[in-house]
Parts: structure tokens; C-alpha cells; sequence
């Protein structure tokens, strides 16, 4: 799924949509003559605070509906552009609708973790549209499954190419064959692992002192060695990206879960105090 069509959606369909919103809710705001403060309370406050609730348990939703593989209500494609835009514009409508009015209560609690859940949004967005292979979990045209399953394949050649060479060449190619990608669960978040015990074969293999009658198996046990270090490479990178994102989500989505208990506190305390 590609982050720019996403965000292109049916020319941009939803950055209008979200875009038209936020300039109403502006033009109301300027134009509303309220006998106090702008503040929820007032009847443009009670029409933006229903906007933006109705907005949230619709953004909710689309967790719902993302799952929902046999539904006919819209695209993915689409739900997640609406998603983006108008998680944008909740922003403006929430921050209108407090009528720039905070204090230490539930209701500007309920406007912070709004924010909170926007900024994340946000932040899952630039992770995505500078990495949109992870949206399909491929990386370079092929699933991580694909480059596992290529490096178990090196690993195989290695061991038949060892097997007649050098007792320390064989010690070192089973050490290869059996180092984890990471050394350390931390190393997942950085994608380096200083101990590869791929490099320091290759780096053992390279001070060997060179002889005229070098066996090719020698020879092409390098050049596999050389393959196995790169598809690591690909591997860490694309897991160190996906490390990250899951991060994100574990950021993301209780946060939403924590607005959605903020909301309706924030509604029931209205209904019952004001």
C-alpha cells in the first residue's frame, strides 16, 4: 500500500474535506460573539465539541474497519487517507471548541491526550512515507520471510563449502552459521551489531596470508560470506525501521483507548455540571 497514494487519495479528496472543516470552524470562531470568553460551553463550543467526538469515535473506528476484510463501506486506501486528514483537523476543531481555555481538569485533559493521539498520528506518518515498504512488509521487492529464507540457503552453501577446507575455517563458518542476527534485544532498535560474527569471519578470512593455489572453495566461500553479511544488512535495517513502528503503535494505541475514557468523562461531567 503506498504511503503517496494514501495520502493523494482520489486528489486528495480528504485534505479538501479536512481543509473545507477547519476553515468553517475558523469563520464561526471569528464571527461568534459569545457573552463571555469563547469557551466549550457556549453553542458554537457545544457544535465543535460534537464535531470533534463524533470525529474521534470515527478515527476509532478505523482500527474496526482496517480489519474488516469483507466490508463494502470504502477502501482501506481511503479510510486511512480520512484518517490522516481529518485526524488533522481535530486539531483546530478541538483547540476551537476549548476556545483556547485549559486548566488542571478532565476537559483539558481530554483536549491533551487529543493532541497526544494527533502528534503520534503524525509521527507514524513521516515514519511511513519515508519507509513505505513497511506498510507491505517488504523490503527491496521481497518479505523479510524471503531474505530469511535466502539467508538459511547461505548458510547451507557455507557449511558444504567449509567442509573441506581448514579445521579453523570450519569453526568459523559454524560460528556464523549459528550467530543470532542481534547479539543483544537493544541492538533491534539501532540495527548494528557490533559482535557480528559474520564481519569478523569475513575479517579473519581476509588476514589469512594469500597462497598462489588458493582453493576455490575458499574463494567462494568469501564471496558467500560477502552475501550473508549484506542481506544482514537489509535484515537489521528493515527490522531496526519495524522496531521502531511497533513502538509507535504501542504509543498510539492506548493513547486513543486513553482519550476515547477522557472523552466520555469529559461528556458526562458536562451534562451533569453544566
Amino acid at each position: 500500500m503506498s504511503q503517496h497514494v494514501i495520502l493523494t487519495f482520489e486528489r486528495f479528496k480528504y485534505l479538501k474535506w479536512a481543509a473545507s472543516l477547519c476553515a468553517i470552524s475558523v469563520l464561526l470562531y471569528i464571527l461568534h460573539e459569545p457573552p463571555v470568553e469563547p469557551n466549550g460551553g457556549t453553542w458554537l463550543g457545544y457544535t465543535l465539541g460534537t464535531v470533534g467526538a463524533l470525529l474521534i469515535v470515527w478515527l476509532l473506528l478505523f482500527g474496526v474497519r482496517k480489519r474488516a476484510y469483507k466490508s463494502n463501506l470504502g477502501t482501506v486506501r481511503g479510510w486511512l487517507s480520512a484518517h490522516v486528514y481529518l485526524g488533522l483537523a481535530l486539531a483546530f476543531v478541538s483547540t476551537l471548541h476549548a476556545g483556547f481555555q485549559f486548566g488542571w481538569n478532565i476537559h483539558t485533559l481530554a483536549y491533551a491526550l487529543t493532541v497526544g493521539v494527533i502528534a503520534s498520528g503524525v509521527w507514524g506518518v513521516v515514519v511511513y512515507a519515508r519507509n513505505p515498504s513497511l506498510m507491505s512488509d517488504m523490503l527491496g521487492g521481497r518479505t523479510l520471510q524471503q531474505h530469511g529464507q535466502t539467508l538459511r540457503e547461505i548458510d547451507a552453501a557455507c557449511r558444504q563449502l567449509a567442509a573441506g577446507l581448514p579445521a579453523d575455517i570450519q569453526q568459523w563458518v559454524a560460528r556464523v552459521t549459528d550467530s543470532p542476527i542481534f547479539a543483544k534485544p537493544r541492538q533491534r532498535f539501532s540495527g548494528h551489531n557490533p559482535a557480528c560474527v559474520t564481519a569478523a569471519a569475513l575479517d579473519a578470512l581476509q588476514k589469512r596470508p594469500t597462497q598462489p593455489d588458493t582453493p576455490k572453495n575458499l574463494i567462494e566461500l568469501n564471496t558467500q560470506l560477502l552475501r550473508r553479511a549484506r542481506e544482514l544488512e537489509h535484515i537489521r535495517s528493515f527490522v531496526r525501521l519495524r522496531s521502531w513502528v511497533q513502538v509507535w503503535l504501542m504509543l498510539h494505541v492506548p493513547l486513543s483507548f486513553a482519550l476515547l475514557a477522557s472523552l466520555t468523562a469529559h461528556i458526562v461531567s458536562v451534562f451533569i455540571y453544566w
